[in-house]
């Protein structure tokens, strides 16, 4: 799978997440268990946002070598 696809599914999960916790906070439900669903997802992007980073500055600086 490549990163762009990665990053479109993750978003696409945290949309979902983010829909069912606000339903449940409407009813007064505890979302415990999407919140931490929800942590998940944002670590897993922000990983992998922070690699495709790294390869274009690393990309950059051979471009230059």
């Amino acid at each position: 799978m490549s990163k762009m696809t990665l990053v479109f599914s993750i978003n696409k999960e945290l949309r979902k997440i983010n829909d069912q916790i606000d339903r449940r906070i409407v009813k007064g439900e505890s979302y415990d268990r999407e919140a931490r669903r929800h942590r998940e997802l944002r670590s897993q992007l922000r990983q992998v946002e922070r690699e495709a980073a790294f390869n274009r500055s690393f990309s950059l600086m051979s471009f230059f070598l």
